[in-house]
């Protein structure tokens, strides 16, 4: 994801301009009206899922492949499972703690696989802690969000988050970040042009118009697909290595989301309950 620009100038070149875009289409439509008793939930949608989210997840997989990442990312429905849990009249069920305990050692597997190469290093290790803390951030986005998009739509939804989350980005910004932009290359800016046009703009706002129309469950069953395509691309276009243990960790963390969120399970917020 930091396309040779590094995680921090690669979050500014990425959301910068899309903050912007949501920006004017707020101003011109006059969608970012918000009651006063949702601002709090927006925040949250806002700073600790999507900001944290990118942050978390541009930082990892600056330390993690691309593989790697990628089997990391099918986690968030378990994680939206446990959000649930607290709710009242919800329980921790029997599934998700399987689902649970397959995940985690999947992680372990994926870990001990890199770790011959990484032990005087630790930036692996962080770079898996960062990879399941943007795992979170999406959930809290993924659950909480699902209320406003419902009052306000998918579009202010996506716009209103989007723009709030890239204003604690700004602090990554530094003197280099002029720099970065004027050596970088056409190839550069077609990635992020790519990243920031399909990655955070289209896919950002089909993801919540999906969140709002349908269950979570049923959204968040998409993301089975990032594993194998993330794991594809990686072989096919990074050339990273493909082993028995990351296929079978792999496989270990897709089973316990699969356990989790098709077994019983709690109902998710905003799921039967449009005023939650």
């Amino acid at each position: 994801q930091s396309v040779g620009l590094g995680p921090a100038d690669s979050l500014m070149v990425r959301y910068t301009p899309v903050a912007l875009a949501w920006t004017i289409v707020l101003v011109t439509t006059g969608g970012c009206r918000v009651a006063r008793r949702d601002w709090p939930r927006l925040l949250i949608v806002s700073l600790v899922g999507l900001s944290s989210h990118a942050v978390a997840s541009v930082y990892g997989f600056a330390y993690v492949p691309a593989g790697i990442g990628g089997l990391i990312f099918a986690t968030p429905p378990l994680f939206i499972a446990l959000l649930a849990v607290p709710m009242p009249g919800e329980r921790l069920s029997l599934s998700i703690v399987l689902g649970l305990v397959l995940a985690i050692f999947g992680t372990i597997l994926l870990i001990c696989d890199n770790l011959t190469s990484t032990i005087l290093d630790k930036s692996y290790l962080w770079g898996i802690l960062l990879m399941l803390l943007a795992c979170f951030a999406w959930a809290i986005y993924s659950v909480t969000g699902k209320v406003i998009s419902e009052r306000y739509g998918p579009l202010p939804m996506t716009a209103m988050s989007t723009v709030i989350a890239t204003v604690p980005m700004l602090a990554l910004a530094s003197r280099h970040t002029i720099d970065t932009l004027h050596g970088m290359t056409l190839q550069q800016w077609l990635q992020v042009l790519f990243l920031s046009g399909c990655s955070t703009f289209i896919a950002m706002l089909a993801w919540t118009y999906a969140s709002a129309k349908l269950p979570a469950t049923k959204t968040a069953s998409s993301m089975y697909l990032i594993p194998v395509i993330a794991v594809l691309s990686g072989v096919l276009f990074l050339h990273e290595a493909l082993t028995w243990s990351t296929m079978f960790g792999g496989l270990c963390i897709v089973m316990g989301v699969a356990v989790a969120q098709f077994g019983p399970r709690p109902h998710f917020v905003g799921e039967n309950q449009a005023d939650a």
